[in-house]
């Protein structure tokens, strides 16, 4: 299923269950964790916990009811989210790195 894209994702943090249940909710639209894990095989234990998990990140948004749905995010506010996640991360690392530095040119000077 897929495997290309998969790979694409992980390189982008997901980790390969994360990735195949986007990937396989793009295709299904909306599904129960049952649906899901019959068209990903992504394990059964595993689906809660990683669907739970990607609802926190905002990849996955949750129909409540009896049982839940589940749809996942378009790849535009996926990919977008992902940039401001990398740039914000980018950016604060930066501002450390010059902290480290400066403490560090003022020892050595």
């Amino acid at each position: 299923m897929y495997t290309e894209l998969i790979g694409k994702l992980k390189k982008l943090g997901f980790t390969e269950n994360e990735a195949k249940i986007y990937v396989g909710l793009l295709g299904l639209g909306e599904a129960t964790a049952r649906e899901i894990h019959e068209f990903t095989h992504v394990p059964r234990p595993k689906i809660y916990a990683t669907l739970e998990r990607m609802s926190n990140k905002k990849y996955v948004e949750v129909i409540a009811g009896t049982p839940a749905y589940f749809r996942c995010i378009g790849p535009e506010q996926l990919t977008e989210r992902l940039r401001d996640e990398f740039l914000s991360s980018l950016n604060e690392t930066l501002k450390e790195l010059n902290s480290a530095g400066y403490g560090i040119k003022n020892r050595c000077c």
